[in-house]
């Protein structure tokens, strides 16, 4: 509730009454300078029109009746109804005050009214200017989670209520494309999360009807891989998080000459499993600034899926080069450049054929078909681009920078 010294707060008024007030005050100081200097040069040029030799002055000095010609008069003239004249005053000076009264009274009078007018018709221009902003709060509050299809629209001509409420629907489509991926997020993660819980009951309800030694084994292994398979998923899930988030500003420089041999090395094992060759190119790598750990899942993930993603006896290429960050090209299965461009969307995979799935089943390897998503994530992060190209022998080329 506001107070009645706020509601005088210039800084609290409406649009429309702050440009009535500018409207009115603008109004009656110009009209006041104008009122003003005709004033004054009317008083003057009376006066000097009046004393002027041979000019009304003397004229009115020499008629019949007039002041002079009454004895005893001395040439001063009574008090008018303009108020007291003192005996000193002449003719010019009581026609000088009596016109500067009355054009002072009737000015004051026609500037509060042309001012007053200003104001209203400054109200009424204001409201009717500012008539598309009540409808852009309008529709705006009325959009909720539900409705964020809706757009403002705006029709009229294109000025700065039109920029606004264009604005404005932009920033509706990108809430609506984030809503959509959120749904679409959580539903899948839903779904992935699902599949090894379901594999881990029906294992410990199977697995114990047969509690002899190799039924146990069996389901702890059934156990072990589901259990594994849900770790891989929550991680990525975390370190995707994290990588939306953004940067958290405590950037440092990054050596990717040895950071990717070192991450490399570590996947040796995955990959001689695999029948799968990697190749470091040393010494095409540059320094880049960013968050170490982050960019350390962006490389590991990108090689564990040119790995994965791959066919017995392929190789793995990564390399740097003057303008991208890294560079992994792979062999594998072929791959149309449809399918690439939605590789970085969470829980979409390339299956050994070369098509793509959403979501995996029991029997699949256990990844959390968030790599490239994660990778993707990570990239904008630091202001990055990730380009997924298909090689014409089969195998992906990802370019990242």
């Amino acid at each position: 509730m506001l107070t009645g010294r706020a509601r005088l707060d210039p800084r609290r008024w409406s649009i429309g009454l702050r440009t009535a007030v500018v409207f009115g005050v603008a109004f009656a100081l110009l009209c006041s300078l104008v009122v003003l200097g005709v004033a004054v040069a009317t008083s003057q040029g009376v006066a000097l029109t009046l004393e002027a030799p041979g000019g009304s002055g003397a004229a009115a000095e020499r008629t019949p009746g007039s002041a002079s010609d009454v004895p005893g008069q001395g040439g001063a003239i009574a008090p008018g109804p303009a108020g007291a004249v003192g005996s000193d005053d002449s003719v010019p000076t009581v026609v000088a005050r009596v016109l500067a009264r009355q054009q002072l009274i009737w000015s004051s009078v026609g500037v509060a009214a042309a001012a007053v007018a200003a104001g209203g018709v400054g109200w009424v221009v204001s409201r009717r200017m500012l008539r598309p902003l009540d409808d852009i709060v309008e529709t705006t509050q009325a959009i909720t989670a539900r409705t964020l299809h809706e757009r403002i629209a705006l029709d009229g001509p294109r000025d700065e209520l039109a920029r606004v409420a264009d604005t404005i629907d932009d920033l509706l489509d990108r809430l609506e494309r984030s809503f959509e991926a959120q749904r679409r997020f959580v539903a899948d993660a839903s779904h992935e999360l699902r599949t090894p819980l379901a594999v881990q009951r029906a294992a410990i309800q199977i697995g114990l009807d047969d509690p002899t030694p190799a039924g146990l084994a069996e389901t702890r292994e059934q156990l072990l891989e589901a259990n594994r398979r849900t770790e891989a998923l929550i991680d990525g899930l975390l370190t995707l998080a994290t990588a939306d988030r953004g940067l958290a500003g405590d950037e440092r420089v990054v050596e990717l000459g040895e950071l990717v041999p070192e991450i490399a090395t570590g996947l040796i094992d995955e990959a001689r499993a695999s029948s799968v060759d990697v190749v470091i190119l040393r010494g095409t790598f540059r320094r880049v600034s960013g968050d170490p750990v982050l960019i350390a899942h962006l490389v590991r993930n990108l090689v564990s899926n040119a790995v994965e993603y791959n066919e017995p006896g392929g190789h793995v290429r990564v390399l740097g080069t003057g303008e991208a960050v890294v560079v992994v090209e792979n062999t594998g299965p072929v791959v149309t450049a449809e399918q690439a461009v939605t590789l970085t969307r969470p829980f979409t995979r390339v299956d050994r054929h070369g098509g793509t799935r959403g979501r995996g089943g029991a029997g699949e390897v256990a990844h959390s078909g968030l790599g490239l998503a994660i990778v993707d994530s990570i990239a904008r992060a630091h202001g990055w681009r990730v380009v997924i190209e298909p090689r014409p022998g089969g195998g992906l080329r990802v370019t990242v920078g």
